[in-house]
């Protein structure tokens, strides 16, 4: 009966398998960029060269989310799920007691390994399976009852011998296996990854998206990716996340996530005045160069790699009223986009600022959604210009609540994942507590955005210093921090040696007005 007539084994298109401390779930995300672009209950895009093609993850007979407590077998069924469309030769554990065995020599001739236990016939079949090569003393009632199969006694050294005969298996490319820092795969899930030709890759702070060793490989096909820990997330954040790597355009410097792989350097104002900052002080392609030099006076200094930035006063507070009674100048989209336009093309990251008056900042953001669709564009909440109905700038400091705060986060969060966009850093400007109520409610949960609290306060140097001890009490936990140099306001303005030894700790955005 050792008579094995093996088949092609296939990898299994643009799946995502977890494995990790998480329940078993079905979800998939779609392909078309509609909706808001998290996982949902869709199927598997096949078109092999189409990047575009789905993320799935699903506990259905086609793909497997299981956790590392789950027993081997309910393991080696959804790595098979998730990997294989077909295999010709399987190597099947008798028992859980004997999937080191198996994985051994599954690992010798490429094979995969499932471990035999309710639905391994239904997978058999699904495979295509011609021979199976059964390691262990127990006799797999679903392999017996399995017509057709032709078993080899993985005791039998003669028999496995023969194996080395079998025209070799072709291993498919595209498939990555993420690892938790110090994590390893379950043997029968390694076996079957292997003879799908998985690269493993380690995973950088538990995020992939942080990870530049997986960008190539994740990017490079639309083969399935496997993650194994709990540390890498929920099931449907690593499929977001793996998602975001395949499909988003990287960051000035690289990567998908704004910090800790930059540190930005920033010029600050509107394009249409001096007034308002340096930035307005000249012309595009004369502030590039501008931002350039002075992102390169830093990069002596930073362990973290510089890049430029540029922050736009997008709306503008305003003494009058105007038309629509809010007390801010919203300057035309088509004003603003030839500056956005140059950052781009210099590799500049791009701020735009929100002044909104009697208007909530929503309602603004949402006016600028044009820009802030483009991967390089984040977003800046000035609460200091947020009137109550009964205000006007000049005679209150404005606030605002976190409620508010949060919606804009949560609005921005969708527009990343509809748009599969990198991470936005969206920055809070602030110099008094007052000015965001109940901040620690912040949600940080949001795993498409980086908030950033921006010290925007001016004057001596040890009242900014206390400005910026006094804005990081109770701050949330991983909220990034910011620092603003006044050309004309302080006294003295921090060279940039002086910024990065005495702001403590280390702002990650420098702006300068």
């Amino acid at each position: 009966m050792n008579q094995p007539l093996p088949r092609r084994t296939a990898l299994r298109a643009a799946a995502v398998l977890v494995v990790g401390s998480v329940g078993v779930t079905t979800s998939a995300c779609t392909s078309d960029g509609s909706g808001d672009g998290r996982p949902d209950d869709g199927g598997v895009d096949g078109d092999a060269d189409d990047r575009s093609t789905s993320l799935v993850v699903a506990a259905d007979q086609r793909a497997g989310v299981v956790d590392v407590q789950a027993s081997p077998h309910e393991q080696s069924l959804a790595a098979s799920r998730a990997l294989l469309d077909s295999a010709g030769v399987v190597v099947v554990a008798s028992a859980d007691t004997d999937v080191a065995a198996a994985a051994e020599l599954a690992a010798t001739h490429a094979l995969p390994v499932l471990v035999a236990g309710p639905g391994l016939a239904a997978e058999l079949d699904r495979l295509g399976v011609d021979t199976v090569v059964q390691v262990g003393a127990g006799e797999p009632e679903d392999v017996d009852a399995s017509p057709g199969l032709v078993v080899v006694d993985g005791s039998d050294a003669a028999a496995v011998a023969s194996l080395a005969g079998l025209p070799a298996h072709p291993k498919a490319h595209g498939a990555v296996v993420l690892l938790q820092p110090g994590g390893d795969l379950p043997p029968a899930v390694a076996a079957t990854a292997d003879a799908a030709g998985a690269d493993r890759i380690t995973v950088q702070h538990g995020d992939v998206r942080a990870t530049p060793d997986a960008v190539g490989p994740v990017r490079a096909g639309t083969g399935p990716i496997l993650a194994l820990g709990s540390d890498l997330g929920p099931t449907e954040q690593v499929a977001q996340r793996v998602r975001t790597v395949r499909r988003a355009s990287e960051l000035p410097g690289g990567g998908f996530l704004p910090f800790p792989g930059r540190r930005m350097i920033a010029l600050y104002g509107h394009p249409q005045t001096k007034a308002l900052g340096m930035l307005g002080e000249q012309r595009p392609e004369q502030a590039v160069r501008r931002a350039r030099a002075l992102a390169k006076e830093y990069s002596a200094l930073s362990r973290e790699p510089v890049i430029p930035a540029f922050e736009l006063i997008a709306s503008v507070a305003s003494q009058a009223a105007g038309d629509d009674g809010s007390y801010s100048r919203r300057t035309p989209i088509e004003v603003l986009l030839p500056w956005v336009e140059a950052a781009e093309e210099a590799g500049i990251y791009v701020v735009i600022d929100l002044q909104p008056g009697r208007t909530d900042f929503l309602t603004q953001a949402k006016f600028y959604e044009p820009l802030l669709r483009r991967p390089f564009v984040g977003l800046a909440l000035d609460p200091e210009w947020r009137l109550e109905p009964d205000q006007k700038h000049l005679r209150q400091i404005g606030s605002v609540g976190v409620d508010e705060v949060n919606r804009v986060g949560s609005w921005l969060a969708a527009l990343v994942r509809e748009h599969d966009l990198p991470a936005k850093v969206l920055t809070l400007h602030q110099f008094r507590p007052s000015m965001i109520t109940d901040r620690e409610r912040l949600d940080t949960t949001l795993d498409e955005i980086q908030w950033l609290v921006h010290a925007d306060g001016q004057g001596r140097q040890g009242d900014k210093q206390s400005t910026w001890k006094r804005l990081r009490r109770d701050l949330p936990d991983g909220v990034w921090l910011g620092w603003k140099n006044f050309e004309d306001e302080d006294l003295p303005m921090l060279t940039p040696e002086q910024t990065m030894a005495q702001v403590s700790p280390t702002p990650w955005f420098i702006s300068y007005q």
